[in-house]
């Protein structure tokens, strides 16, 4: 029986590795691109620029809130994925499934990851 107990903690430990290896991955590039792309301050901001920058720090911390509380962190996460998935799909020029997918699919995935880490006991 002990036996058990000690795979499936095994299992919980190496799953909420990989999702906040995923999660802080994807934050890291995503918050690269963003901040990358303040350096063309010549031109004005946009409604979409602002909702990007949004997303970003909506995403950050939801991320930081997954690394405490993984069950109700991950909803947040999931659910913050889904919504800058449509924003992606709606506001993105050619290939909108492709960018949407591309770009949400980390948040998604360590989302429902740190979802899954937190329903299982501890």
């Amino acid at each position: 029986m002990k036996r058990i107990i000690l795979k499936h903690h095994k299992n919980r430990t190496i799953a909420l590795f990989v999702a906040r290896v995923i999660s802080t991955i994807a934050i890291a590039f995503f918050l690269l691109m963003v901040t990358g792309d303040l350096e063309s301050i010549n031109e004005p901001f946009t409604i979409e620029g602002l909702l990007v920058g949004g997303f970003a720090i909506m995403l950050l911390l939801a991320i930081i809130f997954c690394w405490f509380k993984e069950g109700i962190g991950g909803i947040i996460l999931i659910i913050i994925s889904v919504l800058f998935a449509i924003f992606i799909y709606i506001s993105a020029g050619n290939y909108k499934l492709l960018a949407s997918v591309l770009i949400s699919l980390p948040f998604l995935l360590s989302g429902i990851l740190f979802f899954t880490v937190g329903r299982v006991e501890k």
